[in-house]
């Protein structure tokens, strides 16, 4: 991505409760590297061992009594608390016996679009890899930009015009632009801005707000989206047209439900994915994803698409160019493949 920041592999931690009658739900979260986010893996299995004894003995049938009691144990660090949410929501709906995507109140096993990036130094290369991305099905593409502002516009151009108008770009600068670049960057893409959409093109909401005199584009919001608080400061500066909602960034499923909601009463497109995962956070997006009302689902990512390793059993969500949970199953409807772990970082029971 941009500055030059390179990840080929990262760690995830998986978490597992287990309630008195014997249900287990499951979670992943996952962070890249330490140049992405705040959040690091390190931090997170630490933040992991705190949290885990403040949860034994709630209700499970209530995560979010399950996560007030993590907030109440440790003050911000929502990265350490999302993969023991994600699991006590699969618990949930587990108890509950229904899907995932029933218990947080959507309609149908429904499809969310799947994007891929587009990486690649030069134009050549970038329509390459655009090619390769549509022959593996993908029909919503996200370039990689925040570099030389000219360069990448370049490979933008280069991009649409290998495509055609019909394929959805994204341009997605991960915080990399300085306002001036940022500008430059626009200005290059001229005039209708090759229809793109902007992402997150620097790195603070004013300095996005700023762009506005240059951009008349949609703009979406990814790194600066961490609260609830942070959303709506981007929709008052006219940022928002679209947001990322990234579970380990936010603290997991139940502070993203609220953030979801919100974006979704003000008209934003919700993207809700993450940082990175295998299967097990595909199908927590999956779910996540089908419970957002479909005129306001924007796309998301399949990381199992990306990895080498599986570590769970059951049925993939990917479907073609769309993610789709499992429509029956309780919870997620996955288990882990046990064969794949050693013994748990940390284990604690009542």
């Amino acid at each position: 991505m941009s500055g030059d920041r390179v990840t080929t592999g990262m760690d995830g931690v998986v978490v597992r409760v287990v309630a008195d009658d014997g249900t287990v739900g499951i979670g992943e979260s996952g962070t890249v590297g330490v140049t992405f986010d705040v959040q690091h893996a390190s931090s997170q299995l630490a933040g992991v061992k705190v949290l885990a004894s403040a949860v034994l003995g709630v209700d499970p049938r209530s995560p979010q009594s399950a996560h007030r009691c993590m907030t109440a144990a440790m003050t911000g660090h929502p990265y350490a608390k999302s993969p023991i949410d994600i699991a006590v929501w699969d618990l949930a709906a587990r108890a509950a016996g229904v899907p995932l995507w029933k218990l947080l109140g959507g309609d149908g096993a429904e499809a969310t679009p799947l994007y891929r990036p587009v990486q690649g130094a030069t134009p050549a290369e970038a329509v390459a890899k655009a090619h390769e991305r549509l022959n593996q099905d993908y029909r919503r593409l996200q370039v990689k930009v925040g570099d030389d502002p000219i360069v990448d516009a370049q490979r933008v151009l280069a991009v649409r015009a290998a495509v055609g108008d019909e394929i959805v770009i994204f341009a997605d600068a991960n915080c990399g632009f300085s306002l001036s670049s940022a500008r430059r960057f626009v200005r290059e893409l001229g005039a209708g801005g090759a229809g793109i959409f902007l992402e997150q093109p620097c790195a603070t909401l004013t300095d996005c707000a700023h762009l506005r005199d240059s951009w008349s584009g949609p703009m979406v919001m990814d790194e600066c989206i961490t609260s609830l608080a942070a959303l709506l400061e981007a929709h008052r500066l006219g940022v928002a047209d679209g947001v990322t909602v990234k579970l380990t960034r936010v603290g997991g499923i139940t502070p993203a439900v609220t953030i979801r909601d919100v974006a979704v009463q003000l008209g934003i497109g919700v993207t809700v994915e993450d940082a990175s995962g295998c299967n097990l956070a595909d199908t927590t997006f999956a779910h996540m994803n089908a419970s957002t009302p479909a005129r306001l689902r924007t796309h998301t990512v399949d990381f199992d698409s990306w990895v080498t390793i599986t570590h769970v059993d059951g049925p993939s969500s990917r479907d073609g160019a769309f993610l789709r949970p499992q429509a029956d199953l309780p919870g997620l409807g996955l288990t882990l493949r046990e064969d794949m772990f050693g013994d748990p970082f940390v284990d604690v029971s009542a």
